[in-house]
């Protein structure tokens, strides 16, 4: 028995050894593995991690710059136009206090009409920025146009009342005077004076509603008074919109007082004002008023049966009067489409009036028609 068991350690002895050297032999592996794959795979992590990371800050970096760029951009619009406002004359202090004195006759009126209302596409928020309301896109003074328009081929008594036109000597370059009604923010100036030609704006007197109209209308070398008059199919007017009712001191004093607040503008159209250019008697006194004052009447023709043609004729004068409509609609295809009109009738008849309104669409409309107006001489009203 003892030898055998003698015989067996020497087994023993070799099958430790075997087990000790396939230990190692796993942990050379492992090792082998380690340094192969797992150390690469660490060293690849970590340095996609600090790629990413550089990447990152890189991008906040710049990201602060930006922002700062961007701060420094908009403290000094706002010094600009701090200092234009500082530059422009001071605002009429009875601004805010209730406008013309109305006869009686204004307690006729009903309540819902007599709301300051602004009747541009893009109305402006509380901070006066920019909104687009294009759902609500007011045709005011062409919805006017329009109904009175259907009355008065629908009646046996009233016609279409026709214009003068000036005539020009042959080989003349054709005119277009454009006309933009409803000035009345900021914002609205600032697109005007993107436009590379001559345009003439149009403003609201000053309510409570747009106070700055005064101010903005030293930013022009020629601007006009956008005049509210009583219309047929309309029912929220500007405050002290002139009705077929006032009397002439009520007219005389409305727009004295417009006089005094715009002392460098003469000319004068009429802001909406279907049902007051339409009447006779009413425009008889009105103009009365213009002559006396030194004042110039430019027709909007919101009434296709408008007076001031006939009285125009009467008193041997040249009538100014609107030919087209721009911005029937907000589209800016079919505002391309009004300004080719206006472009033929420039040619046609050597000069043509095109009124728009200072909706986004059409002043961007404007700005990039350059091209579609070459021929053309591109003037002020007062240039006509």
């Amino acid at each position: 028995m003892a030898r055998r068991i003698k015989e067996k350690k020497p087994k023993r002895e070799t099958t430790r050894k075997q087990s000790s050297q396939k230990q190692k032999s796993y942990k050379n592996y492992i090792i082998v593995f380690v340094i192969l794959v797992i150390i690469p795979l660490l060293s690849i992590s970590a340095y996609m991690y600090m790629e990413a990371y550089q990447q990152n800050q890189k991008i906040k970096q710049k990201q602060q710059t930006t922002t700062d760029e961007l701060m420094h951009k908009m403290k000094k619009m706002l010094d600009d136009e701090k200092q234009r406002l500082v530059s422009l004359p001071a605002l009429p202090p009875d601004v805010i206090q209730p406008n013309v004195e109305r006869n009686t006759t204004q307690s006729l009126l009903p309540k819902e009409s007599v709301i300051d209302v602004n009747t541009s596409t893009e109305a402006v928020n509380t901070n006066g920025e920019q909104e687009d309301n294009s759902k609500n896109h007011d045709l005011s003074e062409v919805r006017d146009y329009s109904s009175s328009l259907i009355e008065v081929n629908k009646s046996p008594t009233k016609r279409v009342s026709e214009v003068t036109r000036k005539k020009y000597p042959p080989g003349t370059t054709p005119k277009l005077a454009i006309i933009i009604d409803d000035v009345s923010f900021a914002w609205q100036t600032k697109l005007m004076k993107e436009i590379p030609y001559k345009i003439t704006p149009a403003f609201f007197p000053p309510t409570t509603g747009h106070p700055e109209t005064v101010k903005l209308s030293h930013e022009f070398d020629f601007a006009m008074i956008h005049l509210p008059l009583e219309a047929k199919h309309y029912k929220r007017p500007e405050e002290d919109t002139l009705n077929v009712v006032d009397s002439s001191e009520v007219m005389v004093r409305r727009i004295q007082r417009i006089k005094k607040w715009f002392p460098h503008i003469s000319y004068y159209n009429n802001h909406t004002g279907g049902y007051f250019t339409s009447n006779y008697a009413a425009m008889e006194k009105l103009l009365t008023i213009f002559r006396n004052e030194n004042l110039m009447f430019v027709d909007s023709r919101t009434a296709p049966d408008s007076k001031a043609p006939e009285i125009f004729r009467q008193h041997k004068m040249q009538l100014l009067s609107r030919d087209v409509f721009l911005d029937n609609s907000l589209n800016k295809a079919d505002i391309t489409e009004q300004l080719k009109k206006a472009v033929q009738t420039a040619r046609k008849h050597g000069y043509a009036i095109a009124i728009g309104h200072p909706h986004k669409n059409t002043l961007e409309v404007l700005r990039d028609s350059k091209e579609l107006l070459n021929g053309l001489d591109l003037v002020f009203v007062k240039d006509l």
